[in-house]
């Protein structure tokens, strides 16, 4: 399957910087996931603008920079970064859907949570509540020996990506700090306990192979605590974990675009 390819151009796309797409009627904020890029929202995000709706890719504080400077950051300010995209969104009056890949999905859940009567509804693609039983392992060791292990960086695998192509161009991460991580268990852990304040729809979108978010424990927990009757799941089974980018991300597309339509509703007084 090809690369993601740019609109204009029609050659692939490695812009890996913050986009808008203009729109109306309904706006969709994209989230990436950690030591990501806005790189990995953007064929999602074309997607969407073509369908006539508006896009905003953000890129979350301490990314696209030295793994230093993403240890220097904590959730809070993802999650900082996060609100103010949806404010610029909603600036322009029409309802927001938060949709977020890995740990953008727990961003985005959190937004859905706390301000629940903004949302319109939260699309959790690949959802990253619960990492593999290993990397849990290894960061229950790194949270016994406490800040001196925040110092350190994991070398990164390559992207859970199942297409060797996209995997080849994917835009790459050769350390993830061990605090970013830490981080993300935190934050993780924090939003779990509030996923029964979601109010609007959802979709849950995930693939069984997905080696770093295992399917089973994420969708459970979701399908479980999500209180709302409008919620759907789609499950995916030729992605690993990368699902924007990766051999269903039409697929993936689809269904967003077709959840926007779902929230659409008229403008603001």
């Amino acid at each position: 399957m090809a690369v993601p390819a740019s609109r204009e151009t029609g050659a692939p796309s490695l812009d890996v910087g913050e986009f808008s797409f203009d729109g109306r009627e309904a706006s969709a904020l994209l989230i990436h996931g950690l030591t990501g890029s806005p790189y990995e929202m953007r064929y999602l995000g074309e997607r969407i603008a073509q369908s006539g709706f508006r896009a905003r890719g953000v890129c979350l504080a301490g990314h696209g920079g030295s793994p230093e400077a993403l240890a220097r950051t904590s959730f809070e300010d993802w999650y900082k970064s996060a609100e103010q995209g949806f404010d610029e969104l909603r600036s322009h009056g029409d309802p927001v859907v938060a949709v977020g890949l890995s740990m953008g999905a727990v961003l985005a859940a959190r937004l859905a949570c706390e301000r629940s009567d903004e949302v319109a509804g939260v699309a959790m693609l690949a959802s990253a509540f619960y990492l593999n039983r290993s990397a849990e392992f290894a960061l229950a060791i790194a949270r016994y020996f406490g800040p001196f292990a925040r110092r350190f960086h994991l070398a990164g695998n390559g992207p859970d990506i199942a297409d060797p192509e996209t995997r080849r161009v994917y835009p790459r991460v050769t350390l993830m700090p061990v605090a970013a991580a830490l981080e993300l268990t935190q934050l993780s852990a924090h939003v779990r306990e509030k996923l029964d304040n979601i109010r609007g729809p959802a979709i849950i979108v995930h693939s069984r192979q997905d080696h770093v978010c295992p399917y089973r424990r994420n969708v459970s927990l979701l399908m479980r605590q999500l209180a709302v009757p409008d919620k759907r799941l789609v499950t995916l089974e030729e992605s690993f974990h990368v699902v924007t980018v990766d051999r269903e991300r039409e697929r993936v597309a689809g269904e967003v675009v077709a959840f926007l339509k779902k929230c659409r509703f008229p403008k603001r007084a």
